[in-house]
């Protein structure tokens, strides 16, 4: 596969690295709920649900145009493993049990790095019938394995992740597909996050839609890719490696000081 990025030189919005620095800036109001008022945290929660999927578009599209896809999906579980022991190792020797990192859970790049192994299996060049259709159910046995809830956002990003796949490049067919998900992911969620409520306050309803049952706003991400241009701006090699050194850069430090202040 060849890149096929365009240069930022003529379409206006959000380039890719642009887009990819407010994701990553939202991703950082998304943990720091320990230092603000728990209702500005919930507003962050719910504002910061593009975030992950924001990621899985990116992924998406950086599949259809890597120099290699194995590469890709390697370079993904190699980071998710240094996220891994870095999370496992931080939780030995530094942080305090009550700070404590989810060895899984705080670790974005497995979710990725998953949702990039269903998108090759899926889209995968055998050369015969039969290898083609194994491959693609390989794809879909792998999604719903993935789906397992100790792996962050999975339950909403590897679907996202294959919708975005499957209607690449059609936005309309695209959007409506994310609007089926997200009224499926409210039909789970909300009835079970109202059933444990004390009462029926707003202020309490809100806070606990923004808790626990939050993943349908991730339908932000609509306007957002209405912004975004899809290019590559002219700093893209030197912010190549950004997010991965940031992800885990940003929530070990975080942990860090609430334990100092805690």
């Amino acid at each position: 596969m060849t890149n096929n990025y365009i240069a930022d030189n003529a379409k206006p919005g959000l380039n890719r690295e642009a887009f990819k620095l407010l994701l990553m800036a939202l991703m950082v109001l998304d943990h720091i709920g320990f230092f603000i008022s728990p209702y500005l945290a919930d507003v962050f929660h719910i504002i910061t649900r593009v975030v992950a999927v924001g990621f899985g578009y990116l992924l998406v599209e950086g599949m259809h145009y890597t120099h290699s896809r194995r590469q890709y999906i390697l370079r993904l579980f190699g980071w998710s493993a240094f996220m891994a022991l870095g999370n496992f190792l931080m939780n030995q020797f530094i942080l305090t049990p009550s700070n404590h990192l989810a060895i899984l859970g705080d670790n974005i790049f497995l979710t990725l790095a998953l949702g990039a192994a269903v998108i090759a299996l899926w889209d995968n060049q055998a050369t015969t019938i039969k290898n083609q259709r194994l491959l693609k159910v390989s794809a879909v046995i792998l999604g719903i394995l993935s789906l397992f809830p100790i792996i962050e956002g999975s339950f909403l990003v590897i679907p996202f992740i294959f919708i975005t796949q499957l209607t690449y490049q059609n936005p309309k067919r695209r959007n409506l597909w994310y609007v089926l998900l997200a009224f499926g992911m409210a039909a789970l969620e909300v009835p079970l996050a109202l059933s444990a409520a004390v009462d029926f306050t707003p202020a309490l309803i809100f806070d606990t839609i923004a808790v626990n049952a939050s993943e349908p706003f991730f339908l932000l991400i609509i306007p957002l890719l209405h912004f975004y241009n899809g290019q590559i701006g002219k700093y893209s090699h030197q912010l190549k490696y950004v997010f991965y050194i940031f992800y885990p850069a940003h929530l070990w430090l975080i942990h860090l000081l609430q334990m100092a202040v805690s």
